[in-house]
Parts: C-alpha cells; sequence; structure tokens
C-alpha cells in the first residue's frame, strides 16, 4: 500500500510538471555530475570511473551518517516513519545526495534534453516513467498529449522548443491541465513530501520483510525456538 501511495503521489509531481517547457530545458543534475567528473579528472581519466567513484565516495558517506542514528524498524508507528524519512532526508541533503522524486525529475530532464521536439519529449518521458515504475492513474499524459495535438493542429506542424508563438500556446494548456487536476506550485511540492513520506515507509516495511525472512532462515538453519522482534534489532550492526 505505501509503494502504491508513493508511485501514486510521484505521478501527480511529475507527470504534469516534467512536460513543461521550462523542466525539460534544464540541464539536469544527474546530467551535470558526468561533465564535472570529466572536468576534474584530469586528462586521460575514464569519465565513467570518475562518476562512479564520486557515487561510492557518496555511499560510503551515507553509511557513516546512517550508522551515527538509531532507527527503528516498524513501518506501523508514523513517528518511527517520520523519524526515518527526517534522517533520510538530513543525511542526502548534508552529502548532496538528491531525493528519489529529483532522481526521477533530472533522469527525465536529461533524457529529454537533445529531443527535438515537445512530442519526443513527452514520448521519452512517458517511456521513462513506465520504465520506473510510476503510474499514471490520474491520466496526465492522456491529457498532454491530447493538448499537444490541439496546440500543433493550431499552428499546422510539430511543436518545437524555439517556437515561441507555439510554446506560449503549449503553455497555456499546461496551465489549462494543472488546473483542471487541481494542481499548482504547493500542492507538487506537498505531493513530493508525501511521495518521499510514503516511500520512507515502503523502505521500512521492505527492511523489516527482509528482517523477518533472514531470522527465520536461521531458526530453520539451526533449529531455534525463540522470538525476535525486528523492531528490537540494531540495524547499524549489519552495515
Amino acid at each position: 500500500m505505501a509503494a502504491a501511495l508513493g508511485r501514486r503521489a510521484v505521478s501527480l509531481c511529475r507527470s504534469v510538471r516534467s512536460a513543461s517547457a521550462e523542466g525539460a530545458a534544464l540541464r539536469s543534475t544527474f546530467y551535470r555530475s558526468f561533465i564535472a567528473a570529466g572536468k576534474t579528472g584530469g586528462d586521460g581519466d575514464d569519465v565513467v570511473k570518475a562518476a562512479f567513484v564520486n557515487q561510492q565516495q557518496k555511499f560510503r558517506a551515507f553509511l557513516e551518517e546512517l550508522s551515527k542514528t538509531k532507527l527503528e524498524v516498524d513501518p506501523g508507528s508514523e513517528a518511527s516513519v517520520k523519524k526515518y524519512y527526517d534522517t533520510m532526508a538530513k543525511i542526502r541533503g548534508s552529502i548532496g545526495v538528491p531525493s528519489f522524486t529529483k532522481k526521477i525529475s533530472n533522469l527525465l530532464e536529461a533524457a529529454a534534453e537533445e529531443a527535438p521536439d515537445v512530442r519526443s519529449i513527452l514520448e521519452i518521458q512517458r517511456s521513462l516513467r513506465r520504465e520506473v515504475g510510476i503510474e499514471d492513474d490520474i491520466g496526465a499524459d492522456e491529457l498532454t498529449f491530447a493538448a499537444l495535438d490541439k496546440v500543433e493542429k493550431s499552428i499546422g506542424k510539430r511543436l518545437v522548443k524555439d517556437d515561441a508563438n507555439g510554446m506560449s500556446l503549449w503553455k497555456k494548456e499546461l496551465d489549462q491541465i494543472n488546473q483542471k487536476l487541481g494542481l499548482s506550485p504547493d500542492s507538487l511540492e506537498q505531493l513530493e513530501e508525501e511521495a518521499e513520506h510514503a516511500l520512507a515507509k515502503a523502505e521500512l516495511e521492505d527492511l523489516k520483510n527482509t528482517a523477518v525472512e533472514n531470522i527465520e532462515t536461521y531458526k530453520r538453519r539451526d533449529e531455534l525456538n525463540v522470538d525476535v522482534d525486528p523492531k528490537e534489532l540494531d540495524y547499524r550492526a549489519y552495515l
């Protein structure tokens, strides 16, 4: 349930927002990280290797920060979920790791960067959203493609990003879609937070399920007759 809520919230956040001309024109953090890696890596260095090393350094820093906080693996407790959510957000902020919704946004923007027209952008983004499991259960794709059909019929050609008149019409159509879906900048930020909270709960559920499976495996293997509550385990011993 939590994972489904997360997917729905992310879908609400991104389905319309990521289709905007402004979002498509921005260079993503993901894309910039590879450029930065190439500039700082030195002559002859592999850009991909430099980016990988950077990721590994951040992962180690993440584990180090995570080991400083005792978290209760209890997805049924809102207090535990909130503490997990707040802790993860703080750690990500301190080491420069984007949230899940920001990663998805960056991925969509980077993929659409070289797209020749708006229709290609929408098709790429729809494909990528499906690949990462984001469900469009509000029908945003249908609305945006219908709006694009209307704009392209009006201008008599495919809509390209440097067509000022066409993009102005497109922006008005997107504003109408946002209004129809009840979306605003404030509501999108709230939905992003709800998505991250739901994902935090889903992660805790996964951690608990994994702990229970491992406990049962050890009990069967060693013929143990003990009861272990995952909430009592200190995950830091296994980092």
